[in-house]
């Protein structure tokens, strides 16, 4: 797998976005994608984390590329990815285990390295010193250019352009005073960026993918947050809107926004709350089409239950909940077409954010399995029948997965599958009586290991 052909790596990476066709009873999901914070960190081999991340069924690596890191230092010549002021050598590690094992990478470019800070902007005890906004926008483009003239031989063809910038954790000031209130302004600096990286990353590789937005799903909002101040976060709604003023509307590719759920499913979500999540994921998609970015695709580029309590994410559910709500997302997303990608974050668990496929100490979660071989009921059909639908995630191509049932005896199959060439199957069960069914599938994942899977198991009542 290490020969892979940059034009492979190219078309893997456009096929991974673009989708496949669905059969008669299938339909295309989302391309699946995975981040793990853990692989560019200095010290880190990335190679065996990778090819986990690619067994169990991701298309996609997402992985943070901190300017801040890779530039400690002003560089001469900014374009120029072998000015002795950069240091890849951890993100060229990264690139390598991903052509090995067949995914393609998405690189989220983001932190201000205090070179290119803005000095007036001052320093927080709250928020890290690489959330000052750069002095020069272009500062950020020419990063861009390097690094896309770096990575766009090697395969990489899939850019982020900044991390959460409604946030003031990734870029502040958010407001700025204007007579006696204050008005957003993230948008307005976020817009000069974004055009930066985006003219100076497209003139360096025309085929390249640019999504700008990536909005954390929370903003701030009177009566919750008054009164403002520079670090009141702004509603990703109200991003966009900024964004569209005419004088900005900075170019992109694909919206990206993060749909970390902060509430149990709901129903009804009130037209007055400041965030966007999975439930109410359609309200931003209505923004996003009243405004000059009409129609584009939408990544969503972070996502994720968390297991436990943490001070960035409150929201949180049992390890079991987690694993049946994944599968829950999957059916959401299923087959709407403007969705081209759902990013899991993340693959382990860390001190701050416990959303992982694994526990800290490494121990997998129920979601682990489930990741790899989704499976949820999606209603009754006319018939009375239990659709069930899932994604064999680990294929490259149509495969055959395995339905069974629980008897007093253990799981016996009893019927085989053929799933679209992304993996998609749907189907229909009618039991008699209440039972549990689930999907196992065993083949060769993209790295080239054998693997096996188990779905969880889904509990479907007599059919009517």
């Amino acid at each position: 797998m290490a020969g892979i052909t940059r034009v492979a790596l190219a078309a893997l990476a456009a096929a991974a976005i673009a989708g496949s066709a669905a059969t008669e009873s299938t339909t295309a999901a989302p391309v699946a994608a995975l981040q793990d914070d853990r692989i560019y960190q200095e010290g880190v081999d990335p190679a065996p984390r990778v090819r986990l991340m690619s067994n169990l069924g991701a298309r996609i690596i997402r992985v943070d590329l901190r300017w801040d890191l890779v530039a400690r230092r002003r560089p001469a010549d900014a374009r120029n990815p072998n000015d002795g002021a950069y240091d890849w050598s951890q993100y060229d590690r990264i690139v390598v285990a991903a052509r090995a094992n067949r995914v393609a990478v998405l690189f989220t470019v983001w932190g201000t390295p205090g070179w290119a800070a803005d000095p007036t902007v001052a320093r927080s005890s709250r928020f890290p010193d690489w959330s000052r906004r750069p002095r020069e926008a272009g500062d950020f483009g020419r990063f861009g250019a390097a690094a896309a003239r770096r990575y766009a031989p090697r395969g990489v063809r899939l850019w982020e352009a900044w991390n959460e910038p409604n946030l003031p954790l990734f870029l502040r000031p958010q407001h700025g005073r204007s007579g006696r209130s204050w008005t957003p302004i993230s948008p307005i600096t976020y817009a000069a960026m974004l055009r930066a990286f985006y003219r100076e990353v497209k003139g360096v590789d025309r085929r390249a993918r640019v999504a700008g937005g990536v909005t954390a799903p929370s903003g701030d909002r009177c009566p919750l947050a008054c009164p403002r101040s520079a670090d009141a976060r702004v509603p990703p709604v109200d991003f966009v809107r900024v964004l569209s003023r005419l004088g900005l509307r900075p170019p992109m590719d694909a919206v990206a926004h993060h749909p970390y759920p902060l509430t149990k499913p709901r129903a009804r979500t009130s037209s007055r709350v400041a965030y966007v999540d999975l439930y109410n994921l359609d309200r931003l998609v209505r923004v996003i089409d009243r405004t000059y970015l009409r129609r584009k695709p939408i990544w969503l580029t972070e996502f994720g239950f968390a297991t436990q309590r943490v001070p960035e994410y409150p929201f949180h559910v049992s390890r079991a909940a987690q694993a049946r709500s994944l599968a829950d997302s999957y059916r959401r997303l299923r087959g709407r077409d403007r969705i081209k990608m759902l990013s899991w974050f993340l693959l382990q668990d860390n001190g701050a954010w416990r959303s992982g496929l694994l526990g800290q100490g490494g121990g997998r979660k129920p979601a682990f399995q489930t990741y790899s071989l989704p499976l949820a009921p999606s209603g009754r059909t006319a018939s009375g029948g239990v659709r069930l639908v899932g994604q064999v995630r680990p294929t490259r191509r149509a495969t055959r997965v395995a339905l069974q049932r629980r008897t007093p005896s253990g799981w016996r199959t009893v019927r085989r599958v053929r799933t679209a060439p992304d993996g998609a199957f749907a189907l229909t069960v009618r039991p008699d009586s209440a039972t549990w069914f689930r999907t196992t599938w065993r083949g060769r994942a993209a790295s080239g290991d054998r693997v096996a899977r188990v779905s969880r198991a889904v509990r479907v009542g007599a059919a009517t």
